[in-house]
């Protein structure tokens, strides 16, 4: 029998198809191919629980219950009862209340310059890092804004509050477009990479249309991180009427224009999905969306069957709508209980994307990625979050704790939440040692001074603000 001589490999094609596979564009099905897959997170900002499709809302939103289908939801995922707080330990990893960003920053009060942000660890494996929408970390220069803080473009908002249609910066403005109230006009807050825009437009529609323009233009050599984090559906009430028109159905004002504030942006959030398969993108692309905090009843939100709402530590405070997909590698159509925080994206994300993160100060969050593959539920560590009041996560307990002021005492309740997760039974007086031990785990916890009060007058009146005991949970 004769046999075949086995050819020596060319080294030279060898090292050729390395180089090739390491910076080229796409491969034979036209999926790009690079050294770390991209990443496009979507923020809303105070989307309620019970304002998603998929958690059978009356607010159609197609577009985010899609990727509940094709990846993971997250059903225990937690963030503050604010807006800085929550895009703090987004960015990087670490706990607000250490940092002193407990509300919404305002004034001159900035995110401490100190801390490294996600957008810089890409940066450094090589990222290309492009934000579009509202970023609310502070704004007193431009050293604070984010193309200063590892984002290689910024368009949007640097402030809580703007007229969606005019941009102008603050919150007191008419609920349909057709201008201000009567007095002196607020400047706007709409810019790009710290120069300011004047420019006609809805800002969900123009957040979006820039997340696209900003795909379609992007360097398809370096892998992509785009931050898109919509105003949506935040005050003031305002909607395109074509969106307003479709829940002629539903009564109440409030709601109505606030479902057609989140059906707004669940058409721009598709847009972007047909962008990323249109360039070849889908397969080597992790998307996730979240909410910033719960929704605010006094807003048009609804956090049913959650007790509470933005402002307050209970589950319908910080317990938002969240998913995750990455084609291919995460399972689709799963819904995964493992408790996950937002200061455990940086972390996490950081892992799947295989970059080394570049912080020097020790993160809070705990890498899950292995969970959201595996599906496994993986012990979380004690976690801490705070408003007004704070809630710990121990195991299967939550403890509310808020301190007493003004000669009112403080209060402590316990909750066995896996199980009651709408906290219709405070357990404190059951287990009084249990609540005292963890109480002192809140007490030992490192706080820094606040440093800004901001705007947080939101919310504030419901139940679980500080040194006043609420009443016990009911469903809203």
């Amino acid at each position: 029998m004769r046999h075949r001589s086995l050819k020596k490999p060319n080294y030279r094609i060898l090292a050729f198809l390395a180089i090739i596979a390491a910076a080229g564009v796409s491969d034979s099905s036209g999926q790009e191919k690079l050294k770390h897959p991209n990443l496009v997170i979507f923020v809303a900002d105070d989307l309620g629980w019970n304002d998603v499709g998929y958690h059978d809302s009356v607010i159609k939103t197609p577009n985010i219950d899609s990727l509940t289908r094709q990846g993971i939801e997250l059903n225990r995922f937690y963030v503050y009862p604010f807006c800085s707080p929550t895009r703090t330990a987004l960015l990087t990893g670490r706990s607000p209340l250490t940092l002193g960003v407990i509300r919404p920053i305002g004034g001159d009060a900035v995110l401490p310059m100190d801390e490294h942000l996600l957008p810089q660890t890409l940066k450094s494996a090589g990222y290309q890092t492009l934000m579009s929408g509202k970023w609310h970390l502070g704004n007193r220069d431009e050293a604070a804004l984010p193309h200063k803080r590892g984002f290689d473009s910024f368009y949007g908002h640097s402030g809580g509050i703007i007229d969606y249609y005019t941009h102008q910066r603050g919150g007191g403005f008419r609920r349909r477009p057709g201008g201000n109230q009567p007095g002196e006009a607020p400047p706007p807050d709409w810019q790009r990479d710290g120069k300011t825009l004047v420019e006609e437009g809805y800002s969900t529609q123009l957040i979006g249309k820039e997340a696209i323009r900003l795909l379609r233009k992007r360097d398809k050599k370096k892998p992509t991180f785009l931050y898109v984090t919509f105003n949506a559906p935040h005050t003031p009430l305002q909607a395109p009427q074509e969106f307003i028109d479709r829940y002629k159905n539903i009564e109440n004002e409030d709601r109505r224009v606030y479902a057609a504030m989140v059906d707004a942006m669940d058409v721009e959030i598709g847009k972007v999905l047909k962008v990323i398969d249109e360039e070849k993108m889908r397969e080597n692309t992790i998307v996730l969306f979240m909410s910033d905090n719960g929704g605010s009843a006094r807003g048009g939100a609804s956090n049913t069957p959650l007790a509470s709402g933005k402002g307050s530590v209970y589950e319908g405070g910080i317990r938002v709508p969240a998913v995750i997909r990455w084609p291919g590698v995460l399972p689709a159509g799963k819904k995964l209980d493992q408790l996950t925080t937002v200061h455990d994206l940086f972390p996490t994300l950081a892992s799947a994307l295989g970059v080394k993160p570049g912080n020097k100060k020790p993160f809070y969050g705990q890498d899950l990625w292995k969970s959201f593959v595996s599906g496994k539920i993986i012990p979380h560590k004690d976690v801490l979050i705070a408003s007004q009041a704070i809630a710990l996560f121990h195991g299967e307990w939550k403890l509310i704790q808020g301190a007493g002021v003004n000669g009112r005492p403080g209060y402590r309740e316990l909750y066995l939440i896996n199980a009651d997760p709408e906290e219709r039974f405070d357990l404190s007086d059951v287990y009084p040692e249990l609540t005292t031990a963890l109480g002192a785990i809140i007490d030992r916890f490192p706080k820094a001074e606040p440093i800004s009060r901001g705007r947080g007058a939101q919310g504030r009146r419901q139940r679980g603000g500080q040194g006043n005991r609420p009443q016990r949970p009911r469903q809203q």
